[in-house]
């Protein structure tokens, strides 16, 4: 509940401190007396949009503070905490400061938050009708969050969502990989070729190097030829080579070490030298028969060597680029193997499991459609109780859009539902959100809420204009179901009418006075005879006589023991209102 309230600098209202009870608070006052700076301060503290036009003349800031007390709430307490709030002692306090600058700060326990913040924690604790602000059931998804709690259908709409998520995103999966093996694919037959072309060349790590010494020996093999023939000669030519000499000059070593023996090492030495010169021209011998035997194979290196090239050329890479990528080609051709993806199967699994979902979506409109009516009655009772003798509320899914391929596209969302509202009868039902009359509108959601106290999860509900050309035994049955109301929920109500002001369980006055030039508003809380003779102004407007005073008197004596009858709004008797029934 909304505990407290402090107003300080706003408008005409230098300071004010507003302490609530549980259950109906009714504001009454004057017109222009100001209390549409109360709303406009509550407005505030849920986010509403801050003007310092806002500001009290020659205020530099404007403060709202609300203090919330949420003791025997765990939802909310749980639902707070997804926002990053939590309690302190059961209470959380909003905090909203204007600067004369234009500028404004918002704050949740002490701390500054953003805008946007205040606003969602606002729209958790606070619901006000009467004006076009925080009214939930404007919107779709709150009629449908309203119609399917009461209906008891929250839970399997939840598990809906949850399947429907699930489907989304195998859905997603399921074409993600479809789509890559698709492209796998198309690249198959180029990655197996690529891959066959590196494999048949065989190529081998240094393969290029030895190649290119290769061809370059090749490239020489006459000049080789001519060498080693030529060195030959100069060795083993009969007459003038090397080996002739050499025997030459051993026969004469010979014949002196004859006459010497001290040169007969000399001479051996000679021969150990003829004995490597034999062996050394056998080589020679032998590297010019491997010349002239071997066949010319230039053209098979100069063919090997364009083809590493080109596959060079190709790939834009080295040799050592080539055996990688072969290395690469290959794991990736194995991994295209189309038997391990098992599309089709999970293809056929999500088609399966989207038909179940629907089937189940079909089933829980079904569901929906039997509760239309018996939601529409139940409002109905309370709508005529409020003054509209035939007025109806009607139910009906939003519709969904499909496409053809239901395979391609996400499954049905569960429709939305919108409440439409019949004031009287041969005139079209209409949206709630293109009603133009603000009391018809608060009355229609007193009418709904009402209806919902037990589920509905917001702490406070603020009802402005919804006594707004009413009166008689409506203003009574109105201020029987707020009262009512209250027994679940905290209620605030701005009204005009002593037949709703007298049942409320703590009653402000607002009053506007002027002092020393300046006017000031102030709110200040009501008891006893100071009650009384409000009540009585506003059944006889400024001459409050002894007669009106007594049947104020008798007013809020009768709206005690119609309370006190009712047992807090249960039971039956013409005067005995539940929150939760007709």
């Amino acid at each position: 509940m909304l505990s407290s309230l402090s107003i300080e600098g706003v408008a005409l209202v230098e300071r004010a401190s507003l302490e609530f009870a549980p259950g109906l608070n009714v504001l009454t006052g004057e017109t222009g007396a100001g209390k549409s700076l109360v709303l406009g301060s509550i407005g505030l503290i849920l986010g509403d949009r801050a003007d310092p036009a806002w500001l009290r003349t020659g205020a530099t800031k404007a403060a709202v503070e609300a203090t919330f007390d949420l003791g025997g709430r765990p939802d909310l307490e749980r639902a707070l905490r997804d926002l990053d709030v939590e309690t302190e002692e059961d209470r959380v306090v909003l905090r909203r400061e204007i600067s004369d600058d234009g500028k404004s700060r918002a704050f949740v326990n002490g701390r500054g938050v953003l805008l946007a913040q205040l606003r969602a924690v606002g729209d958790l604790l606070v619901d006000l009708h009467g004006q076009h602000e925080h009214q939930t059931l404007l919107h779709a998804e709150r009629q449908t969050d309203f119609f399917d709690a009461w209906a008891g259908l929250l839970g399997e709409r939840s598990a809906l969502e949850e399947e429907r998520a699930a489907i989304v995103a195998e859905r997603r999966r399921v074409e993600e990989t479809r789509a890559g093996f698709e492209r796998d694919l198309a690249e198959e037959e180029s990655l197996r070729a690529d891959l066959a072309g590196l494999v048949e060349a065989a190529l081998a790590e240094g393969e290029e190097e030895s190649l290119l010494r290769e061809r370059d020996r090749l490239a020489h093999r006459e000049r080789l030829l001519t060498g080693l023939t030529e060195a030959l000669g100069h060795v083993s030519d009969d007459e003038d080579g090397a080996e002739a000499r050499l025997k030459r000059a051993l026969k004469a070593l010979r014949a002196a070490a004859s006459l010497d023996p001290g040169l007969t090492p000399l001479a051996e030495e000679g021969d150990a030298l003829a004995e490597s010169l034999a062996a050394f021209e056998a080589r020679l011998e032998a590297e010019r028969a491997r010349l002239l035997e071997e066949p010319l194979d230039l053209d098979a290196v100069e063919a090997r060597l364009d083809r590493i090239h080109r596959l060079k050329r190709k790939h834009r890479t080295d040799v050592p680029g080539l055996l990688l990528l072969r290395e690469e080609l290959a794991a990736r051709v194995q991994a295209l193997d189309p038997g391990s993806r098992d599309l089709a199967e999970r293809q056929r699994a999500l088609e399966t499991r989207i038909r179940s979902y629907d089937e189940r979506l079909g089933r829980f409109a079904e569901q929906r459609i039997e509760r239309f009516a018996a939601f529409a009655r139940d409002v109905g009772a309370r709508l005529r109780r409020l003054g509209f003798g035939a007025g109806a509320l009607q139910v009906a899914p939003t519709e969904v859009a499909h496409g053809r391929d239901r395979a391609a596209i996400d499954p049905s969302p569960i429709p939305a539902l919108e409440f439409s509202f019949q004031p009287n009868p041969g005139e079209p039902a209409r949206p709630l959100k293109r009603i133009a009359s603000g009391g018809e509108l608060s009355r229609v959601m007193l009418a709904i809420k009402s209806l919902m106290a037990e589920r509905d999860q917001v702490a406070v509900l603020v009802f402005d204009e919804v006594d707004q050309g009413i009166g008689g035994s409506v203003a009574e049955e109105v201020g029987l179901l707020l009262r009512a109301l209250g027994e679940r929920r905290q209620v605030l109500c701005i009204t005009h009418l002593p037949l709703i002001a007298a049942y409320g369980a703590r009653h402000f006055q607002v009053g506007k006075a002027t002092k020393a030039g300046r006017t000031t508003t102030s709110v200040v809380p009501l008891a006893g005879n100071d009650r009384e003779r409000e009540i009585a102004r506003l059944l006889a407007g400024a001459r409050v006589t002894e007669t009106t005073v007594r049947q104020a008197r008798e007013l809020l004596a009768a709206a005690t023991a119609a309370t006190a009858v009712d047992g807090g709004g249960g039971g039956g008797g013409k005067r005995r209102v539940k929150a939760g029934g007709a």
